[in-house]
């Protein structure tokens, strides 16, 4: 086992573009499947395979009518259709999605070869009433077979549509680079434990749940910047350069600290961290844990696959172990 899980930290690690496996990712277009005046015989099974997968989450009690009356409304609501077609202009059917995500499903492969790769598919679904709490799932969203990005949360920052509860510094990761950073947060969480109020998680818990997940994306997508990883800015890094130990040592007393409003400041989503003013980077605990769990997989050799697979009970020890000091 413990010579398995190395040979996954090799491959992830120290494996060229070339010898990275093989993987055959397609990439189909269900939103132009909707756009079209009549269905084909492929495009009709492919959608209902998808929506009884991801729009209906699994449940295949799902009536066929059910089914057939959602697919004619997002099939003839002329608002629904205007956005299918502002879509369409930002990425055109000819649109290249193939060539930035298949390194990082070849390094998944590399990492679980017994798993079968998702169809990869492009949709459609609009906005919900309240966008802050679906854009999540609705950007990007990992079912059994299939694997959906919503096309219409990454039409630019500026995109003048999206639900007017996402604020700009949500906003600015809403573009085509970040695409293949939510593809792989999700093949990361689909193998980590959740975080649930049940584990009664403290802000350790917390900041090593996301720093392994930051980690895995430093090493699924090794090319891409940090900056685009952790959703800063370089204005955010070179702050961090000058004040990383300063805001260590305010941040160390919570540790511990289970109560969320206390530790919110430093794990919760905001433009920045209160305490140290407008100039610094918000997640200031996601960036620790990172640099923890970093320091804990290379001085133990530590594969990234137990790594997502370490259950919440052993986050504390893990950053204990890692020695991390800024």
């Amino acid at each position: 086992m413990a010579i398995a899980a190395l040979c996954g930290f090799v491959l992830i690690a120290c494996q060229s573009e070339e010898s990275l496996p093989e993987v055959q990712l397609s990439v189909w277009r269900g939103e132009m499947a909707l756009r079209g005046a009549r269905l084909s015989a492929d495009d009709s099974t492919r959608l209902r395979n998808f929506f009884y997968d991801c729009i209906y989450e699994g449940d295949t009690t799902v009536p066929d009518s059910i089914y057939r009356y959602d697919l004619m409304q997002f099939r003839t609501d002329s608002l629904f259709q205007w956005l299918i077609d502002t879509v369409l202009r930002r990425y055109p059917p000819a649109h290249d999605f193939v060539t930035p995500l298949k390194p990082l499903f070849s390094r998944w492969k590399a990492l679980y070869p017994e798993d079968s790769l998702p169809q990869v598919v492009t949709f459609v679904t609009g906005y919900g009433a309240i966008g802050a709490l679906t854009m999540e799932r609705d950007m990007c969203q990992y079912c059994k077979k299939h694997l959906m990005i919503g096309l219409h949360y990454f039409l630019t920052d500026t995109f003048g549509f999206y639900p007017p509860d996402l604020p700009y510094f949500i906003r600015r990761r809403l573009t085509e680079p970040h695409i293949p950073v939510f593809v792989a947060l999700r093949l990361i969480r689909s193998k980590m434990p959740n975080l649930t109020p049940r584990h009664l998680p403290k802000m350790v818990d917390y900041m090593v749940w996301h720093g392994i997940q930051l980690y895995a994306l430093e090493k699924l997508l090794p090319d891409s910047p940090d900056t685009l990883r952790l959703f800063y800015t370089q204005g955010h890094m070179d702050w961090l350069a000058e004040n990383a130990r300063a805001a260590y040592a305010e941040l160390l007393p919570y540790l511990h600290e289970s109560r969320y409003f206390t530790i919110q400041p430093y794990i919760g989503e905001e433009p920045f961290t209160k305490e140290f003013g407008k100039e610094s980077p918000p997640r200031l605990g996601w960036y620790f844990g990172w640099q923890a769990v970093r320091k804990y997989s290379e001085s133990k050799d530590v594969s990234l696959r137990s790594l997502l697979e370490m259950p919440v009970e052993k986050y504390a020890e893990i950053y204990e172990a890692s020695g991390y000091r800024p």
